[in-house]
């Protein structure tokens, strides 16, 4: 790894509002937090790499900015930002809401730069108010020193799921496995028509991941998952961990295997594993949550 002082990328460093490139529109979809895979593909695709770069954002539902869309944002930027590079892992922490109908912009650092390794901070703000930063670690491909993996064999395939065609946000085929412990979900889903880019695939599954913990934790305990549903109670994603350990086509089949680990003290913390249709495991996260009764 390289010796290199922080980096604040930032050649605009003028000001002159002709040099820096313009806010995006958010995406159109048909529903405020219902939108097909095209809207998420629209969004996806930042304006540039120049910072600050402006992005896109899907309406939601609550009128913030989605997290799950973060997050796909931050990699796809990210490996950008780092030709020939993939994305290790990524620890986002998000501040505040913000509003999904106004300007959203990334500022970029690079906080180290080597021959196998690249790390950057992203943050994501509306004017001077910060939305959520993310310190993406990324890697060059190298051969195996040791090779070890997880792998499950002995869970059902998606022919013994259910189909599940309203999960919302989510939109592509979703097949859940009956429950086999109270705090455990089993939800297999494949995308085809995700396209080629794996960029894109990565992008993908870290979206799904932010979206499955609470809303199941909810689900288990009986509530609705959905914000306008559950007036009496405040849920929202606080942080969220993603590591990718091996490339995953999600146009297949691939397992989500999420567990409630812990719920008290007003937080949730929810662990994901990510297998693909050979049942070796290809990604995991963690997702760490706020959970308590809505304040008058």
């Amino acid at each position: 790894m390289g010796g290199r002082s922080v980096e604040t990328i930032d050649p605009q460093r003028d000001g002159s509002e002709s040099a820096r490139p313009k806010s995006l529109v958010p995406v159109n979809a048909p529903a405020p937090g219902r939108f097909t895979l095209s809207d998420l593909l629209a969004v996806l695709d930042l304006g540039g790499d120049v910072p600050p770069v402006p992005a896109r954002c899907l309406v939601s539902a609550h009128g913030g900015i989605l997290g799950a869309q973060l997050l796909g944002q931050q990699i796809v930027l990210a490996e950008r930002m780092a030709p020939g590079k993939t994305v290790h892992s990524l620890h986002t922490i998000f501040s505040r809401p913000g509003d999904c109908r106004q300007p959203l912009w990334v500022d970029v650092e690079r906080l180290a730069h080597g021959g196998s390794i690249d790390a950057l901070a992203l943050s994501f703000r509306q004017g001077s108010l910060h939305i959520c930063r993310a310190d993406v670690m990324l890697r060059a491909a190298e051969a195996d020193f040791l090779s070890v993996q997880t792998s499950r064999v002995d869970l059902p395939g998606p022919e013994a799921g259910l189909p599940r065609p309203d999960r919302p946000m989510m939109p592509w085929e979703v097949r859940v496995l009956p429950r086999a412990e109270p705090h455990r979900l089993d939800q297999w889903q494949r995308i085809p028509d995700a396209g080629e880019d794996p960029t894109v695939w990565r992008a993908l599954l870290a979206h799904s991941c932010e979206l499955l913990p609470l809303a199941d934790l909810l689900a288990a305990a009986g509530i609705p998952p959905l914000p306008g549903e559950r007036p009496q109670v405040a849920a929202a994603v606080l942080s969220q961990t993603v590591t990718f350990l091996d490339d995953l086509d999600v146009r297949d089949w691939h397992l989500f295997q999420v567990r409630t680990v812990h719920a008290g003290h007003g937080r949730a913390v929810g662990r994901i594993e990510i297998f693909g249709p050979d049942g070796v495991q290809r990604a995991a996260a963690e997702v760490v949550g706020l959970l308590r009764s809505a304040r008058p």
